[in-house]
């Protein structure tokens, strides 16, 4: 059974790679579902970021996602992490040259990109 492939629309997984310092090698599929994940999960954590669609027009416009520079570097820092953590569940990492390094499960500045966790917005009902 082959594996269904993630194509992510708005996360250029060109720009997690990027973060990743991963040296100009080309993108997996892996690096394309954690893209396609992320976008799910920004999406919920970011709803203020739809446009607004116009079904009356002729041809009927769709709403889309359009993330400002804030939403979308927390995607790619929160893509990165995701990837970075994928061999390590436990949050440590082994470097040949410097020992273990732990990798932080929790980080502020995407918390406060996505508005998740302690800063997320209060909201009624």
């Amino acid at each position: 059974m082959t594996p269904p492939t993630f194509t992510p629309v708005w996360l250029d997984p060109d720009d997690v790679a990027a973060w990743l310092r991963l040296n100009n090698e080309p993108p997996a599929a892996d690096l394309d579902r954690v893209a396609a994940m992320t976008e799910a999960y920004v999406q919920r954590c970011r709803p203020d970021q739809w446009t607004e669609g116009d079904p009356d027009a002729d041809p009927p416009v769709d709403p889309e996602y359009v993330p400002d520079a804030e939403v979308y570097q927390g995607a790619v820092m929160y893509a990165a992490r995701e990837t970075r953590r994928r061999n390590s569940p436990a949050g440590i990492e082994q470097f040949a040259d410097g020992g273990t390094t732990f990798v932080s499960k929790y980080d502020s500045d995407i918390e406060r990109a996505l508005r998740t966790g302690s800063w997320n917005t209060p909201g009624v009902g």
